[in-house]
């Protein structure tokens, strides 16, 4: 279940809201954003590591997309087939707010070629996993690598309510997958639990 506590510059429109609670507003829709039915994804728990100490964290990820471990606290799933990935870091950077290390990324952007702000927004989600209320400021854009578009959306996640980037997650593939892109932004956000 999510709450809205604030939302961002930009009324979400589309897809992106896709990543903020499922059902559309009425006034968000965007025809030109179609799910693509030829390739859903099967979802289970996988795990990755996540310390220098060998420690494991899960979440609810897509069952056939290839781990590749970018660093100690950073994890990519890559589904090759459809040029579509999820990326998390658990250590993001937990003396940041969630609404500045959003703002931040959106000044990251400014120089990026066809460059789209979908829509930001930031919520209350609640943890499958007992990680208490989730505080996620999330940013969703279009922009274009070479000759085709490519819909991202990245987020910041405070564990138990903190108003602190705890944790980055990041989906990106084609505009045609932005809804299931969102279903596996949202199921790893609410499932993801860190041990050790």
């Amino acid at each position: 279940m999510m709450k809205r506590i604030v939302t961002g510059a930009a009324a979400l429109a589309g897809a992106g809201a896709l990543l903020l609670g499922g059902a559309l507003p009425s006034h968000a829709a965007t025809p030109s954003v179609a799910a693509s039915n030829s390739s859903a994804a099967t979802y289970k728990l996988r795990y990755f590591n996540h310390s220098s100490e060998g420690y494991h964290a899960s979440a609810v990820l897509p069952s056939n997309w290839r781990l590749v471990q970018l660093s100690t606290w950073h994890a990519r799933f890559d589904d090759s087939a459809h040029n579509r990935m999820i990326r998390i870091d658990t250590a993001y950077n937990g003396n940041l707010g969630t609404v500045t290390a959003l703002n931040q990324k959106i000044r990251s952007l400014k120089n990026t070629r066809g460059l789209h702000i979908v829509g930001t927004s930031t919520v209350t989600m609640r943890s499958t996993t007992g990680q208490g209320p989730l505080r996620v400021s999330t940013v969703v854009y279009t922009y274009r690598s070479g000759s085709t578009t490519r819909w991202v959306a990245t987020r910041y996640v405070g564990w138990s309510g903190r108003n602190a980037a705890d944790v980055e997650f990041s989906v990106a593939g084609s505009p045609k997958d932005s809804k299931m892109l969102g279903a596996t932004i949202n199921k790893a956000t609410v499932s993801l639990t860190l041990a050790g």
